[in-house]
Parts: structure tokens; C-alpha cells; sequence
């Protein structure tokens, strides 16, 4: 019997190898005929399509000058030193330039750099900007004399005259000034006083062809660090330092008026001045411009070349490698040549283990960038994560949005644990693994911006921090990648707690709206609109968070109803109004009904049709907003480039695949955009072909991998890395079997998480009884319990009711619980004290309050309750460009001396004190006289943060039943406010009669 199985064994063992073998030659042959396909293949060069001012004009952000992959120095124009649009120093629609800098920012939202600002300039002197000093420097141009392409930039300056050509290294900046006047002195003017407020600075000559410096600044980054060391071509005849009170800070290099060219070459560095020679002496020996074009034009060219597209638009060839070209600007090498740099703590490290990066934009870049980077940019890819490391060891805490190893803490979420699982899921070489976990929970658990208390609560609630539905629903998401890579690592405990954690999105769900809703404990806040942009929301509204569960897609199916519901709600999306209410927000752009593809919270949701058995919708969809969102024009990108994200959207959608949730290591298939496109990510390359394609034949119709049928409607990170052959055969019609493919992200929220009940009632507030109501969710099949003295509830509290009265201030609490066997398991607790007021008058408000402003409704400024110092609190009314008129009526006469009323100032965000205050009173509501006015004298609109004031107005004691009130609004924004000349705000949060 055992010689038997034995050879059964063996020949079982013999059939296997053979088939592996034969396997193997299949596959091998598929290589070599897909290499041959390659082979035949012309090559494309893709410098010949990347267009460089794509993104200048319109809301783009992004700069036209030379800079290397990744490159420490983005050398070139500046021409708008102000302004939201002016966030990169340049703007296609401007016609001066002030100098070229060697920093620049690349799509970003706020300004900051423009460091080492050079002015070439002939005849009379001019030591301050043209914006500053009229008939100060800044020198006209034409767009016709302007050429930009990977690695250099070059522009003809009409007064003065002179040809500009600039090309880059890594660290370093080469300038070629070329004076087409004879007459009059020659000179380059060294503005280290240009755009950021300066802390610091210093320049010296050493010697007559060097100059070294230093410009310590603050910006966005509030102590940016930078050096330099900067040699010219030719000698100057003289060096002048010049610093004044107004912010003057130059260094002026002066040359014979014989002189007919200058050339430059500056090394920079974030470390000191040893670092920015180091990097001078270390990549630019010579001043053989042309070779060091040519080199950083052969570095862009390989970085490129990965993707090999074929299609005979060529409008699709230039979005494509141009929308690859800025997806490699950021982020940018912080370490010098020799590995030094400066860290979080101000410190001089050596690094060692290879270049450190900084500029990480990673709310907007995680989702779709980073992956780009693990396919294409691998060494890269690990080299950022490594950068995260350090910055947890210099501060505990993982990078949020840092920019010169300053934090900014700008946007939200904790959104470096998804580069890390998405990295570490896809193969990327990763060092410091397990303390790498260490930092994903430290880091989730720190306690600001709201983060205790969703941890405890399972949602922060909107009168404890701003933006508390962005913040949760990016931190559910967060803490699944979290789960994911515990998991990786074998720590399941972790794994298992953040698997729950990442469900906390159920929490915000509101099962009648199916929108994510703000809340306040245990309610939800009135008066909601999804349309609305507000303070609950991070650059968006309700409609462009509907689908930011990306983890949990299966579930929010079920959660919607099923496929045909989650359908009919992406319908709505796209085909919806694109008419919004609430704030103005400049980065919503970009609109397909209420789809904003200008920011970044929308990006996967056309791949979401995938889910929902309609992926003929994704693929339409997407095809449209690669036609209508990207041009190759100035104005080609509908919103801000965010440091390669609006660009590695495009890459990702033009080749046919999208990562909907990063730390899966799956793409969901959309509409390649392409005829045949070939990627390079492995030692075979990976080739995606799309039969009878054409901008009519948008839908998929049937594929093959490798020749044999896929019925899937994703591919993997594998498949792509080791290379293979995807035959996609499109249509002008849907296919409708596609519906039956295999989907990716099919995990649903742990069973074993229990929601939040919530409350339904009129107000929070009530002069005599309130009925209040208890729920859950549909799905949710525990117990709710609670108690209103204060107490937590359990399993022996009071079961909840449909309807419960309160007649006293209440504090309400509850939970639901579920019983697993013998065990009870709680879910988190929500409170709500409903508060009883005296109600002895009331008021109507004449002046109408903003929705997202409303506080508790039209009785808000009677209710006793007082808000805090942040203006999102929904204590709050909001009032903008308008005075605030108001009559409150008293139930009967009394005598009154004083009216109180309560304000809020935050000036940075246009919320100013009243410029007066007037009371007058009636016995009979017809005739009304002067009781008292005041001017606002007492609280200057100069004191920075934000702070409440109570304004009183005293007057003689005087009978009255009715009180009229006017609140004087202050105005336009001053003169030297961010917001000059816009509506302003009025907040107020009660008025007292005494």
C-alpha cells in the first residue's frame, strides 16, 4: 500500500513539474513575443510632448521652469509674488517677471518659496520690485519669446534687453544672462527679501566671483532654512549688501557696461553652507551649459520612457508625459550630495540610508501618485517612506503636509499610514517595519485634531473640531491601512482593533439622507444640505464625501440598498446641479454636476460604478473627464496640480486603470484612453492594448490576459510588475456581461463592530418640554440602552423608546449593546444635554443667517447657550456683508437698563467685531425710541487668534416690552488683510436683556 501511494506520489510529482515546465515555456514564449511586439514598436520620445506651461494659466498652480526628477532646485520665473493664483510665482496670464528664483512650488494651494531670487538688470539701478516701488524692477515679456521644456527654460526680457536661458542639476542652478545693450552698466541683483517674511539673512562676496548666503524665512513653512553658493562666469567689478527696514535684503553684483554675457551656476542647500558648496562643487564643475541641459533633458527622457503610449491623438501624447513630467517635480530631495541635512528638531544629521525627501502633499497625493510612484518610481518610493521614518523619530508623529522639514499640519487625516500599507502591500522594499507600525498607531492616537475623541466616540463631533465629517472619514480609511498592514506583519491585535476602527464611517451615515452627516453627540445637526459647502467638510461638501469609504465599498453598497440604488445615487452625482450654496471655495473646480474633479476627495468615484453592476457608466464617465478636464493648454487642468495628483489621475485613467483604495494592491479598469500603451515596471514590460479604440468606442466589450480570457474587472500590482499582455476589445456600446466580472475590494466592515445610535429631536434647546427619539441603524440588530442621570448605560439600563419627554435640562445617553453568547459587547457612548431655558421673550432675526452659520435654530440668540472661540461651533449664528437686524419681544413689560450682546472675532477668517451697536424700545411695537448706541472702541481688529467679547449697552432704565437691535457690520476687509476688499462677517452667539 505505501509503494502504491509512493508512486502515485511520484507520478503525480512528475505530471506537476511537467506541467509546471510547459507553463513556463508558454510564458517565456508569451515574453519574448510580447518583447517583440516591443521591439517593433517605434520608440516615442516623450520630451517632444511634454509641455511645461500646462497648468501655468487657470487655477493649475504649477511653473514652467527647469527642474530634475525630484529635483532639490526649481529654478524659474517669478512673475506674481501674491495671491492664490500666484502660489508657484508664476502665471501665464502675467507680462512682467521680476527674477528668476530657485524654488518654486508646484500646484499647491498656498504660496511659499522663491527662494534666492536672481534680477539681471543694465543702466540705472533698481533695488525693490516693480509691485512694491513704482518704477521698481521687473522686466517685460511676450509668450512668443518663451520656451520651456524638461531641464530648461529660456525668455527674452525686453527693458532690459537680455536673452535668459536656465537649466538645472539635482541641487543645483545654472543661469545664462546674455545683455543685448551696450550701453550702461551691467548688474545681478540678489533678492533674498523677495515674496516670504524674512527672519534672516546674509550675503557676502568671496573674492570677486563668489558670493555665499544664507535665508532663513517664514511662510507656509514657518522657519524655512536656506543656503547658497553662487559663482559667476566673469569677475565683478564690485559687491554691495544692502538691508533696510522695509524688508530690503539684496546683494548687488556689478559688471563693466562692455559685459555681454553672465553666466551663473548656485548651489543651494537646506542644511548650511558647507552643504550648498558641497552640491555646487559636486555637480556643477564646469560651465558647460549645454552638457548639463543635456543631462538633465537624458534624466527626464529615461524617467519618462517608462510609459510607452501609442495613439494617434496627439493632444492625449501631451497630457500623458506632461501629466507624468509634473507627477515627478515633487516631492524634493532634501539631503545634500554628501547625505547631509537639516531635520524637524533644527539639527545638523548625517543620513544613512540614501536620499531623504520633503514637499509631501500626501492628502492629495496618496491617492493616486504614491501609487504611481511603487509602479514606476520604486527606489523612490521607498526612499519617501524612509523620510517619513525620520520625521517620526525627530517628532513622533508621521508627516502630514511638510515643506522644508517644517509641518505644516495642513489638510487632514493621517494619510502617510496609506503610502506606507499601499507601499508594503505592493512589494517596495520598506527598512524599520515593525517601528514603522509603532509610529501608524502613535500617530492615530495622538491627541489633537480630534483623534481622542473619535477613538473613544467613533466620530468627532462638529462642535469639537472643524471639518468633523472630512476628519473621520479619512481617519476610518486611515485605520483600514493601518489593518492592513498589521495584518501584513502578523500583529493581530492591531490588525483587529484598527479593522474596527475603519468601520467608524457608519457612524456619520444618516439612513434617510444616505449622506454622511455631521453630528453633535447623540444629534444630527439641523437645517442639512448636501449641496452646501461648510465648515463640516474639508474643501468640499456632502455630495463629494458620498463616497469616501473606498475601503469599505461593498458595504456602502449594501448600506445604499444594493447595486441598482448605488447606481442611481452615482447618477445623481454626476448628473445633479452643479449649483452649490454655503462658502465660496475656490479649490471646488473642475464640476460634473456635483462631481469637483478640481480637488481631490471626487478622484475614484466615477471607478465606483464598477461596484454597483454598471461599470459602462465608470468607463463613460471617466472617458469624459479625461476629454473635458485636461488640455494642453496654459489653462489645461481644471484645478490645482497638488504636487502630482490632478496629473497622476490622468496618467493612471489614460492607461486604463485606477487605485481606488490604496493599500489594496489592485487597480479597477476604466477606459484606456490609448491605443496600446506600455509600461516598464518590471524586467517585462506590461502592454495594455485597446482594439477598435476610438473616441466612440468608449466601453469595454470583452479581455484577454496573455491570450486567455479575464473576466475581471481589476488587475493587480503583480501583473503589471512582472509584465504580460492585457488585450482590451472596446465598442461603442455597453457590454453588459462585464456586470458578471469579479470584482476587487470586496471586503465588508468587521461584523463585530457595533454603531453609535443617534437622536431625533426639534432643537437641543426648549422653553418647555421636548420629545426626543432614540434609533439605530437598519442594519444594526443590537439593543439600545440609556440613562439620563448621568450614568454610563449597560445592559440593565432602560431599553430605548421611540419617544421619550423631557420637561428639565436632560442629559441624555446612550449605546447599543449585542449579546455573543454569554458575553456582553458595548458599543461607544453618545451624550446630548437637551437644555431647558427660561423663556421669557423671543426673537425674530431680520437679517437672514447663513445655513451653514444657523447655531440651533431662529431662537438661537435667546437660548442661554454661549458658543466658544471657534467660529464652527454650533452655538454660533453667522452674518455675511450685512447688518444684523433684529427685534426681540418679551412676554411682558418690564423695566430694562442694559442689552449685552455676544460676538466672535477671527479676522483670519473675515470675522470681524461690529463697527456699532443700537438699541432702541417699545411699550407697543409701533414707536420705537433710542435706548443707546456704541462705537466698537474697546477691541482692535489687529488682535490675532480668535476670541468672543460681550458689548455692552448701558442706558437709563427704561419700560419696554419690545427691543430693537442693530448690529453694524464692520465693512469690507481693510486694506492689509489677506481678503482686502471682501464681505466681511458678523457672529454672535446671544443677546441678554437685563
Amino acid at each position: 500500500m505505501k509503494q502504491f501511494l509512493v508512486l502515485i506520489i511520484t507520478l503525480g510529482t512528475v505530471f506537476t513539474v511537467k506541467g509546471q515546465i510547459e507553463q513556463l515555456k508558454i510564458a517565456d514564449q508569451k515574453a519574448e513575443d510580447l518583447m517583440g511586439r516591443n521591439k517593433r514598436a517605434p520608440y516615442v520620445d516623450p520630451l517632444a510632448y511634454v509641455n511645461p506651461f500646462i497648468g501655468t494659466g487657470g487655477h493649475g498652480h504649477t511653473f514652467p521652469g527647469p527642474v530634475s526628477p525630484f529635483g532639490m532646485v526649481q529654478l524659474g520665473p517669478d512673475t506674481r509674488p501674491e495671491g492664490w493664483d500666484g502660489c508657484s510665482g508664476y502665471h501665464y496670464s502675467d507680462s512682467i517677471i521680476y527674477g528668476f528664483s530657485h524654488t518654486h512650488l508646484s500646484g499647491t494651494g498656498v504660496p511659499d518659496y522663491a527662494d534666492l531670487l536672481i534680477v539681471p538688470q543694465v543702466g540705472k539701478l533698481k533695488l525693490e520690485p516693480a509691485y512694491k516701488k513704482e518704477k521698481g524692477y521687473g522686466a517685460a515679456f511676450s509668450h512668443k519669446n518663451e520656451a520651456a521644456k524638461p531641464g530648461f527654460y529660456s525668455v527674452k526680457l525686453s527693458n532690459p534687453n537680455v536673452d535668459v536661458r536656465l537649466t538645472t542639476t539635482e541641487r543645483c542652478g545654472l543661469h545664462e544672462y546674455t545683455f543685448l545693450t551696450e550701453k550702461g552698466k551691467k548688474y545681478i541683483l540678489i533678492d533674498l527679501g523677495y515674496r516670504d517674511k524674512v527672519i534672516e539673512t546674509e550675503a557676502k562676496a568671496e573674492g570677486n566671483n563668489r558670493v555665499t548666503g544664507k535665508r532663513i524665512s517664514e511662510g507656509w513653512a514657518t522657519r524655512q532654512h536656506f543656503y547658497f553658493d553662487l559663482e559667476t562666469s566673469i569677475p565683478f567689478s564690485k559687491a554691495k549688501w544692502t538691508a533696510t527696514k522695509n524688508g530690503t535684503c539684496v546683494m548687488v553684483l556689478e559688471f563693466p557696461a562692455s559685459t555681454k554675457k553672465v553666466m551663473l551656476r548656485v548651489g543651494i542647500s537646506g542644511t548650511d553652507v558647507q552643504g550648498a558648496t558641497a552640491n555646487l562643487k559636486g555637480e556643477v564643475p564646469n560651465w558647460d551649459f549645454d552638457t548639463y541641459m543635456r543631462s538633465a533633458q537624458t534624466k527626464w527622457r529615461t524617467a519618462l520612457s517608462d510609459i510607452q503610449a501609442y495613439t494617434s491623438d496627439e493632444e492625449v501624447k501631451f497630457n500623458l508625459y506632461t501629466a507624468l513630467y509634473h507627477a515627478y517635480v515633487h516631492p524634493s530631495v532634501w539631503t545634500d550630495i554628501d547625505g547631509r541635512y537639516r531635520d524637524f528638531n533644527n539639527q545638523i544629521q548625517q543620513s544613512t540610508s540614501g536620499n531623504l525627501y520633503s514637499v509631501f502633499s500626501i492628502w492629495d497625493t496618496y491617492r493616486a501618485a504614491n501609487p504611481l510612484y511603487t509602479l514606476l518610481q520604486p527606489e523612490k518610493a521607498s526612499q519617501f517612506i524612509e523620510s517619513y521614518y525620520q520625521q517620526y523619530v525627530n517628532t513622533g508623529l508621521l508627516p502630514v503636509w511638510t515643506l522644508s522639514n517644517n509641518e505644516t499640519n495642513c489638510m487632514i487625516g493621517y494619510h502617510a499610514v496609506s503610502v506606507i500599507a499601499d507601499a508594503h502591500a505592493k512589494g517596495i522594499k520598506i527598512l524599520h517595519q515593525n517601528e514603522l507600525l509603532d509610529a501608524m498607531v502613535a500617530t492615530s492616537k495622538y491627541d489633537h485634531f480630534g483623534k481622542k475623541q473619535y477613538g473613544i466616540q467613533g466620530f468627532i463631533s462638529a462642535s469639537d473640531e472643524a471639518e468633523s465629517v472630512s476628519r473621520t472619514l479619512e481617519y476610518t480609511y486611515d485605520d483600514w491601512c493601518i489593518s492592513q498592514y498589521a495584518k501584513q506583519l502578523g500583529n493581530e491585535a492591531i490588525a483587529k482593533e484598527y479593522q474596527l476602527r475603519s468601520a467608524n464611517w457608519m457612524n456619520l451615515y444618516h439612513p434617510e439622507s444616505g449622506f454622511f452627516q455631521p453630528r453633535k453627540g447623540g444629534m444630527w445637526l439641523p437645517n442639512f444640505k448636501p449641496n452646501e459647502v461648510n465648515q463640516h467638510f474639508t474643501e468640499a461638501n456632502a455630495w463629494q464625501y458620498s463616497m469616501a469609504a473606498p475601503h469599505h465599498i461593498a458595504s456602502m453598497v449594501e448600506m445604499k440598498g444594493g447595486g441598482r440604488r448605488m447606481e442611481r445615487f452615482l447618477d445623481s452625482l454626476f448628473l445633479s446641479s452643479s449649483v452649490m450654496s454655503g462658502r465660496e471655495q475656490s479649490d471646488i473646480t473642475g464640476l460634473i454636476g456635483q462631481y469637483a474633479h478640481g480637488n481631490e476627495p471626487s478622484h475614484h468615484m466615477s471607478y465606483l460604478y464598477n461596484y454597483c453592476g454598471a461599470p459602462h457608466k465608470t468607463q463613460q464617465t471617466v472617458d469624459r473627464i479625461l476629454r473635458e478636464q485636461y488640455h494642453n493648454a496654459p489653462d489645461g487642468l481644471s484645478g490645482n496640480e497638488d504636487c502630482g495628483q490632478m496629473s497622476a489621475w490622468y496618467v493612471l485613467s489614460a492607461m486604463g486603470f485606477y487605485p481606488v483604495s490604496p493599500g489594496s494592491a489592485t487597480y479597477a479598469l476604466g477606459r484606456p484612453l490609448m491605443d496600446r500603451v506600455s509600461v516598464t515596471a518590471g524586467n517585462v514590460p506590461f502592454t495594455l492594448e485597446a482594439i477598435n479604440n476610438s473616441p466612440e468606442n468608449k466601453y469595454i466589450q470583452s479581455i484577454k490576459w496573455n491570450g486567455e480570457d479575464y473576466r475581471k474587472l481589476y488587475i493587480t500590482q503583480e501583473m503589471i510588475t512582472k509584465g504580460g499582455y492585457l488585450q482590451v476589445t472596446m465598442g461603442e456600446k455597453p457590454q453588459i456581461a462585464l456586470m458578471l466580472y469579479k470584482l476587487d475590494l470586496e471586503e465588508k466592515t468587521n461584523p463585530e463592530f457595533i454603531p453609535v445610535p443617534y437622536f431625533i429631536a426639534k432643537s437641543t434647546t426648549f422653553s418647555d418640554s421636548i420629545t426626543v427619539s432614540i434609533d439605530k441603524l437598519p442594519s444594526e440588530t443590537g439593543t439600545i440602552v440609556y440613562t439620563t442621570n448621568g450614568t454610563e448605560p449597560n445592559e440593565k439600563s432602560a431599553v430605548a423608546e421611540k419617544n421619550r419627554r423631557f420637561y428639565e435640562t436632560t442629559e441624555l445617553k446612550a449605546r447599543i449593546y449585542r449579546m455573543e453568547g454569554k458575553k456582553v459587547v458595548y458599543g461607544p457612548v453618545v451624550t446630548t444635554i437637551f437644555s431647558k431655558y427660561q423663556k421669557n421673550k423671543t426673537i425674530n432675526v431680520q437679517t437672514a443667517y447663513a445655513n451653514q452659520y444657523s447655531g440651533s435654530g431662529d431662537q438661537t440668540l435667546v437660548d442661554g447657550q454661549f458658543g466658544g472661540d471657534d467660529y464652527r461651533g454650533t452655538e454660533w449664528q453667522g452674518f455675511q456683508g450685512k447688518d444684523i437686524e433684529a427685534l426681540i419681544t418679551m412676554d411682558e413689560q418690564q423695566e430694562v437698563s442694559k442689552v449685552i450682546v455676544s460676538c466672535l472675532q477671527d479676522t483670519k477668517s473675515w470675522i470681524f467685531h461690529p463697527k456699532s451697536l443700537t438699541i432702541e424700545v417699545s411699550t407697543d411695537g409701533i414707536n420705537y425710541k433710542k435706548a443707546g448706541t456704541i462705537q466698537n472702541t474697546k477691541v482692535s481688529d489687529r488682535l490675532e487668534g480668535s476670541a468672543s467679547h460681550r458689548f455692552e449697552i448701558d442706558f437709563p432704565q427704561v419700560t419696554a416690552k419690545y427691543i430693537r437691535i442693530r448690529v453694524e457690520n464692520y465693512g469690507a476687509c481693510p486694506a492689509w488683510h489677506l481678503g482686502a476688499g471682501g464681505s466681511t462677517w458678523l457672529f454672535l452667539d446671544e443677546i441678554i436683556v437685563e
